[in-house]
């Protein structure tokens, strides 16, 4: 890099949990980068997404940690989205290149958008490049083996703690919907389903591609428990028998196997 030159910002996704799903071309850059910095949490100082990339073996005199506010009030607490941008800022104006490391994807609910939005408004001259991840959605639905759309088919993703009211329209207009972080309303989930006219067959998934990954078929056997911020539901409306396979049943069961 020649005098006078700057680095370039990166934005990683590395996936829902399972370090296997870093893709390589996130792991690549990661090695390449002068600095990592990631999200922690401003309590305990703890970091999910640091502990992804962990096996990758990286220097940790590379990362740098960065306590955010992790809640739905994000949007008034840019002043430590600033402080990131500024220290990022120092680094890439020393010809460094560096890393933001995020859970899942960066263009997908994700940490990286309050960043970017801010490094794009203060610095638009700087060279940025994403590299995208893994879902949560995607690995969800692998893991539970639930197609999430075909042919004609839609499929809507959705906070759960900000769309649940709208859930009769959801269904009514999607196939298969996504609810994310459903831990907050879960119970009311339950009382939702359970008004339902037509039959919605549903599948909670934890904490994802983790040791703690936990995959759950009745999701009444988990009504008035303490869940996980890492969780979803995913929803998909029974067709009609003329146009579901035979074994679609025993893919909702979680009894079967894809053909």
């Amino acid at each position: 890099m020649s005098v006078g030159e700057t680095g370039t910002f990166y934005g990683v996704g590395v996936g829902p949990g399972d370090p296997e799903l870093v893709t390589r071309k996130a792991a690549r850059i990661l090695f390449e980068v002068d600095r990592i910095f990631f999200p922690s949490d401003s309590k305990s100082g703890g970091s999910f997404v640091r502990r992804v990339v962990e096996p990758l073996g990286l220097p940790a005199e590379k990362f740098c940690g960065v306590s955010l506010e992790m809640s739905r009030n994000r949007f008034s607490e840019r002043q430590g989205y600033r402080f990131v941008a500024d220290q990022i800022m120092r680094e890439v104006h020393k010809g460094k290149s560096v890393a933001w490391i995020t859970q899942g994807d960066p263009l997908f609910y994700s940490t990286f958008l309050f960043l970017y939005e801010e490094m794009r408004r203060r610095f638009p001259a700087i060279r940025t490049e994403i590299v995208p991840g893994v879902t949560s959605v995607s690995a969800a639905a692998a893991r539970a083996r639930v197609p999430i759309c075909r042919l004609d088919e839609k499929v809507a993703v959705v906070p759960a703690a900000y769309g649940l009211e709208n859930l009769p329209s959801l269904l009514n207009g999607f196939t298969t919907v996504f609810l994310l972080k459903i831990h907050t309303v879960f119970d009311q989930l339950l009382s939702h389903l359970a008004s339902m006219p037509e039959r919605i067959q549903a599948v909670y998934v934890e904490k994802v591609g983790t040791p703690e990954e936990r995959v759950v078929w009745d999701l009444e056997t988990l009504r008035g428990q303490k869940l996980s911020y890492f969780s979803l539901v995913v929803l998909r409306k029974e067709k009609g028998a003329a146009t579901v396979a035979e074994n679609e049943e025993e893919w909702w069961t979680g009894k079967g196997t894809f053909l």
